[in-house]
């Protein structure tokens, strides 16, 4: 029911719009009547109505000053104007006020219904649209957290080449500047904090620090729970900046975030500090460098804030570290070639180790490509659930190694386990998993349809999805869903009712033009060719 104020100084005309508004409107309901401008102004900001009936000359204050004061109130306020006066300039200033329609006395009953009527219309249109929004921002607050995962997962992979498409989704997340150094940082002894806890009190525990993490680092970073009980903070950099001036900025978040904890939750943390890099493209080494920092406290103790660029074995800067060499032994155990994958983690780790690393920073290496390893097997389609039982054992038996020569051994075994594992598992889901993905494509070809849908649909991931689905359907996904497409517009083409345009937006074609282009590709035909064709077939043959 929509709610409206008649404002008319003639006693007969506020009767007759109220007998106009109850015959033929049934939606809308009066609240009230008045017959000056100044209480009109007063009952409206009072009650807040949708629409409002309005005659410019009244006493006190006229209509359209009134509507100006109005308007200020409840800008969204219907006010349809109407008035003996037919004076262009009056009409003009109604329209710029913001009236939603200008009528002359006398009018028709069945006019004026019209127009509330249409005006009732224009709100429910509006309403709509504000419920679809208001749904809108429920649903992106809701999902807000997994897109800020998402934008961390693809920040921290190194997955952008694009600058300017990084800083389009970092500036959807509020993260004004381009983002520079990361932060690692885990509450100490969580696990065993919350070890006697049910998950929902774990939940809630882990959902304080986050917000106490976020409060002390404010907008100028952009925060994420990370894997194992890890946050995960991404802080963003003006540029011109220095190093040391964006160090000195890290160690007062990080300084901020640990203060806070103790003084909120009564919880030390310990944190993990990467190097500032200029190229918002390369935030990745930052990550792999603060993980490094952090896991340093796996063997001297927690409670502490560890810059990379100050650990002892990183005397020889913070690009020391063979990022490029370890991509190659993670793209080989992703495609499953296994004599390949170690001898490039042999190489891999002759380098890390030739400069006289201590066993600490040994292990502490160690850990972090245990951790890369098992990631990359589950890319190439290993099985989660014995990655992470395999990963526990490893980690139990690195900290018992002694020497280098044993910790080089222990992660040549590692890549044995999870070749393993990725196999077995390849054997017993890919052929199963493929044709659940070709239904999905059918089922979804008419619509914009991407790899990583498909992949996430079946639970694999993007490149191992990639790779089985060419070896097990002998193309690639592209050609694919081009073929599955034009197998849709062909059985489409058999209606001569349906037009080319519609069956290229039921095909997954916005653009008409494009269709008939990849039709005849595949066809060798126009899409029009084909559907004559066919009807010439289907036709009986003539009598003679």
């Amino acid at each position: 029911m929509y709610r409206l104020l008649i404002v008319e100084d003639e006693q007969l005309e506020r009767q007759a719009i109220r007998y106009i508004v109850e015959k033929y409107c049934t939606d809308i309901g009066i609240i009230g009547e008045t017959g000056d401008g100044d209480s009109a102004v007063e009952i409206a900001v009072r009650e807040q109505p949708d629409i409002i009936v309005m005659d410019i000359r009244i006493p006190g204050i006229n209509g359209l000053e009134a509507i100006k004061r109005i308007k200020r109130f409840t800008p969204e306020c219907a006010i349809i104007i109407l008035t003996a006066f037919d004076e262009f300039n009056y009409a003009r200033e109604a329209v710029t006020l913001g009236a939603a329609e200008y009528l002359l006395k006398p009018v028709r009953p069945e006019e004026l219904a019209r127009v509330l009527q249409q005006v009732v219309g224009q709100l429910k249109i509006s309403d709509e649209k504000k419920t679809e929004e208001a749904q809108l921002r429920q649903y992106l607050n809701g999902a807000m957290p997994f897109i800020q995962m998402s934008f961390a997962h693809d920040l921290l992979s190194g997955y952008f080449d694009d600058l300017a498409l990084l800083r389009q989704r970092a500036a959807f997340l509020g993260l004004r500047t381009d983002p520079g150094l990361v932060i690692v940082l885990g509450v100490d002894q969580f696990n065993l904090l919350a070890l006697d806890e049910d998950e929902l009190k774990k939940q809630v525990m882990k959902q304080k620090i986050y917000r106490s993490v976020c409060e002390a680092v404010g907008a100028e970073a952009l925060v994420t729970p990370f894997a194992n009980d890890k946050i995960i903070v991404i802080l963003g950099v003006e540029r011109g900046k220095s190093r040391q001036e964006v160090k000195d900025k890290a160690r007062g978040a990080a300084e901020k975030i640990r203060e806070r904890l103790m003084a909120e939750l009564h919880q030390t943390a310990t944190v993990g500090v990467g190097c500032y890099h200029e190229d918002a493209r390369d935030i990745y080494k930052s990550y792999s460098e603060a993980m490094r920092a952090y896991q340093q406290s796996f063997f001297f103790g927690t409670d502490q804030l560890l810059f990379f660029d100050e650990l002892p074995a990183s005397n020889f800067g913070p690009f020391a570290y063979p990022f490029q060499n370890e991509r190659a032994v993670l793209e080989q155990v992703r495609c499953g070639y296994r004599e390949t994958a170690k001898e490039k983690l042999s190489s891999l780790l002759e380098q890390i180790f030739r400069d006289n690393t201590t066993i600490e920073t040994a292990k502490a290496c160690a850990l972090e490509l245990l951790i890369v390893l098992s990631r990359a097997a589950v890319e190439g389609g290993g099985s989660i659930e014995k990655m992470t039982l395999q990963n526990f054992a490893l980690i139990n038996r690195l900290a018992e190694c002694q020497n280098h020569g044993q910790v080089c051994g222990l992660l040549m075994s590692s890549l044995d386990e999870h070749m393993n594992n990725m196999i077995e598992t390849r054997n017993t889901v890919n052929g199963r998993v493929i044709n659940r993905a070709c239904n999905f494509i059918a089922d979804n070809c008419n619509r914009n349809l991407t790899l990583e849908e498909v992949a996430h649909n079946v639970h694999l991931s993007p490149f191992y999805f990639s790779k089985v689905f060419k070896k097990e359907k002998g193309c690639n996904f592209v050609d694919f869903l081009t073929r599955t497409r034009v197998e849709r517009s062909k059985k489409l083409l058999r209606d001569p009712d349906l037009s080319v345009v519609r069956i290229a937006q039921e095909s997954g074609y916005q653009d008409a033009s494009y269709f008939c282009k990849v039709f005849r590709h595949e066809e060798g035909m126009t899409p029009n060719e084909y559907r004559k064709k066919y009807l010439r077939q289907k036709a009986p043959p003539a009598t003679k």
